[in-house]
């Protein structure tokens, strides 16, 4: 009976998180300007709710009474992930939880106006009030958990990563990158095989062959729904997934690969296992993994050879765009060009995680060695110079391009990379499965690759850790062979 009370109680509170996704998609999307304070009252009685909640497990020691022996395997997993997200709350007081989720509220809206008008000093002091939080937070869960307090920060986001793996993988994939880079330059540089600089496809041509795509891959517009907002992400409830996307004028595809990453998050989100809904158990296995699937949509996928060919038959049939300009080599090549960028969101696959290794370096800065968070975009501007060679021209272009920090979220720009190493090993797996996987790629028919995944990955919810999941599913742990091995293909090689 004291197993099922918990479940209950833990019920209650995704619940609760249920509410609280759909409050911040409207906040990101359709919530009038001044309505921000309002909101974060709202917000606030979430988590009083939550409170209640946890003190009662605290109050009837629940935790205690169960007989884990008599519980099945799963069941154990979802008691040891229960405590988990337990200790976090009797750690880290409701008070402190509730004054940081204002202040990113409050962040985040001012964070929008700094973007909008590129000066950080907008946003300056609000951040270092947030900043501050998060690294007593930090402090506090270090001291628990006898773990750095940047690691405490990355538990949060993946259970499965500390700063010593990732440094590990960074180090290897810098090498790697910064040898590779100039090769891919040298042999794109005289490419002329390319889309027209000039030929658009405006916004509504986006949508269009986006709804095209999103039903091809299985998301169930009976329980999503797609939005526009000033930064893409994946958001809402269970069963009722929101996605929001961008457009940029100046990128054919901006709004169309914005909703492909997107719709990744939103098909794992709408393939966990349904008798685990509301259960720690039930959810995803992190945001590394949360990444993989929207990166193997996105990148793996849909970026490929294979799936330009389908692409130049969508836009001939659905959007009659039937000039020699939109040929799948000239979509292919176009959409894959590298080149060092100063913006996140807007680079290539090669580049990529070079962005995240700086983010990286900078969160590992301001949270172990306690840099002044209100020199950001000194010390941003210090650190791009040094990975990319290139002077950092406006606050926009630099410390402000992403909501992350500027909403609370320390620890979770690592989640992106690791999430593409994943993506490349997943594909192999694939490869292996499914001898036929081009000839399923050009016609648009994704369902046995989504069926594998939902199979392989998102049934199996919160059930294992990064290593333990991947064994099962392609018989080793995450080894970076495998997007080294895409980029090679495709970059170099011009394959796939």
């Amino acid at each position: 009976m004291t197993y099922s009370k918990l479940k209950n109680l833990f019920e209650e509170q995704s619940l609760l998180n249920d509410i609280n996704g759909i409050l911040c998609w409207d906040m990101a999307t359709y919530m009038p300007a001044k309505s921000r304070n309002q909101r974060k009252k709202q917000i606030k009685v979430l988590y009083d709710y939550k409170k209640k909640i946890f003190n009662e497990i605290k109050k009837n020691e629940l935790f205690n009474s169960i007989e884990e022996l008599k519980l099945d395997h799963k069941d154990r997993i979802n008691v040891e992930l229960m405590k988990d997200k337990f200790e976090y709350f009797e750690t880290i007081s409701f008070d402190r939880i509730q004054k940081k989720t204002s202040l990113s509220i409050e962040c985040e809206g001012l964070w929008r106006e700094a973007k909008e008008k590129s000066d950080f000093t907008i946003v300056k002091d609000s951040f270092n009030k947030l900043m501050k939080l998060i690294k007593e937070e930090s402090e506090i869960l270090s001291q628990k958990k006898q773990l750095s307090k940047y690691d405490c920060l990355l538990l949060k986001y993946d259970r499965s990563l500390t700063s010593k793996k990732l440094k590990k993988l960074f180090n290897h994939i810098e090498k790697f990158i910064n040898l590779k880079l100039p090769i891919i330059e040298k042999n794109q540089k005289n490419e002329t095989n390319l889309l027209d600089a000039n030929k658009k496809l405006s916004e509504e041509e986006q949508f269009n062959l986006s709804k095209v795509f999103m039903k091809k891959l299985g998301f169930d517009f009976s329980k999503g729904r797609i939005d526009k907002s000033m930064h893409p992400f994946c958001g809402g409830s269970t069963d009722d997934v929101r996605i929001t996307t961008r457009f940029d004028e100046n990128d054919a595809f901006s709004c169309f690969d914005a909703l492909m990453h997107e719709t990744g998050h939103a098909l794992y989100e709408q393939g966990l296992p349904s008798n685990w809904a509301h259960q720690p158990i039930g959810s995803a296995a992190g945001m590394s993994l949360h990444e993989s699937q929207s990166l193997f949509i996105e990148k793996q996928l849909i970026k490929s050879l294979p799936v330009s060919k389908y692409l130049e038959r969508i836009l001939q049939e659905k959007l009659g765009k039937v000039s020699k300009e939109w040929t799948s080599q000239k979509i292919f090549k176009s959409r894959n060009r590298v080149k060092k960028s100063f913006i996140r969101v807007d680079a290539d696959e090669v580049t990529y995680p070079l962005h995240i290794i700086h983010r990286f370096n900078i969160e590992s800065k301001i949270i172990n060695e306690n840099t002044n968070e209100v020199h950001l975009p000194d010390l941003w501007n210090d650190e791009f110079l040094k990975i990319f060679g290139m002077k950092v021209d406006c606050d926009t272009n630099g410390c402000l391009q992403d909501i992350h920090w500027f909403g609370g979220d320390f620890g979770y720009f690592p989640t992106y990379s690791v999430g593409a190493f994943i993506a490349a090993q997943l594909l192999n797996e694939i490869k292996n499965q499914f001898p036929t996987l081009n000839t399923m790629l050009e016609n648009g028919d994704f369902r046995q690759i989504i069926g594998w995944l939902r199979t392989n990955i998102h049934q199996k919810g919160n059930e294992s850790k990064i290593n333990q999941l991947l064994t099962t599913s392609t018989q080793e742990i995450l080894n970076l062979k495998y997007f080294k091995n895409h980029i090679i293909n495709r970059f170099v090689k011009g394959n796939f």
